[in-house]
């Protein structure tokens, strides 16, 4: 089969680490990589229809965990093999969803994913579309209603749309991102009142606001709101993050989910900047079958919108890779069709 596979680094220079991160030239397309086989229960052989390409893979330490590694998490295609005949799914469903972050390996024709990463693809949703929802939209979902604690609302509910606010602002940063679009959708839907910053609204107020955002803003204009968030999901890191202690309230809520924070809490708290009574985390997606099925739900009717920002061939991984990682203003996720 056909694979997106990380070569090493040349022979006497550096070996590529999370520390030295490989190019993106070393991001090389194979030709005569074996199909993988399912070989323990639970375990689907997929046909590969559709992968995310993902902001700082290169970056990741799992990227490393052996040589040649295959990238991609996100994964949208067609059961090919199951490991039994007692397995819920057969060859030929259609299936999104994202494998482990130990197991990855989507940027390829086939991959090996298990049953619980997996859901059936709704049927209104292109190949494509399914492929752009389960990390993303998981991750949202997450900081929600799992880290923030926001009550999750009933799919009945997320379609009607509370008509009455609670009395709870939420700030999301990045909200035009990859992350942010979901953040934004089901805050709205579970009656927060949004605050959706971006670095322009020009560029993103009305889109923010069609999305469910009550209030658009820059960064530079949030030094209004000293104070007043009882939830911030921060998705940009650096000193956007820096500045959320002004923001969120004294006893609220601050979740990022940018890479290179993981450690933002103890940094923090050393440049003197954290609040005692916040309750502050990063954190990494799990993922479960029952979060996939909510988000296909909704996706399927309609009620969470995919967001697919540009769509490249298996062969131009690279050049879609680089793309992610520049300057990039698409709505949504950069998109391998395989």
């Amino acid at each position: 089969m056909q694979a997106i596979r990380l070569h090493p680094a040349p022979p006497e220079s550096t070996p590529y680490s999370p520390s030295n991160p490989a190019p993106s030239t070393a991001l090389q397309l194979d030709h005569d990589v074996p199909i993988p086989v399912p070989s323990a229960p639970g375990e689907l052989l997929i046909r590969v229809k559709a992968t995310t390409v993902i902001r700082d893979m290169l970056n990741w330490p799992e990227t490393y965990a052996y040589e040649y590694t295959i990238l991609g998490n996100d994964v949208a295609g067609i059961v090919t093999e199951v490991f039994s005949s007692a397995s819920k799914f057969k060859p030929g469903d259609e299936v999104f969803g994202m494998a482990d972050a130990d197991r990855a390996a989507t940027w390829a024709e086939y991959t090996i994913v298990k049953e619980d990463e997996v859901v059936h693809k709704p049927a209104t949703l292109t190949f494509a579309q399914a492929a752009a929802l389960p990390l993303s939209a998981q991750t949202a979902y997450e900081a929600l209603f799992e880290h923030a604690r926001i009550p999750l609302p009933t799919v009945e509910e997320f379609l009607s749309r509370p008509a009455t606010k609670r009395n709870h602002r939420t700030l999301i940063t990045g909200a035009a991102g990859a992350v942010g679009v979901y953040l934004v959708q089901l805050a709205a839907a579970a009656g927060e009142r949004v605050v959706a910053a971006s670095s322009s609204n020009a560029r993103n107020g009305e889109f923010l606001r069609d999305l469910g955002g009550d209030e658009v803003v820059e960064y530079s204009m949030l030094d209004g709101f000293l104070g007043q968030f009882d939830v911030i999901i921060d998705v940009v890191g650096g000193e956007v993050l820096a500045k959320c202690w002004d923001y969120v309230a004294e006893t609220g809520v601050l979740v990022s989910i940018d890479s290179a924070s993981f450690k933002f809490v103890e940094e923090h708290e050393m440049r003197g900047l954290r609040k005692v009574g916040v309750h502050a985390l990063f954190f990494i997606v799990k993922g479960s079958p029952d979060r996939l099925r909510y988000i296909a739900e909704l996706a399927g009717v309609g009620a969470l919108r995919s967001f697919v920002a540009d769509i490249y061939p298996l062969a131009r991984a690279r050049e879609a890779y680089d793309l992610a990682n520049g300057r990039f203003y698409g709505r949504g996720k950069v998109i391998l069709t395989v």
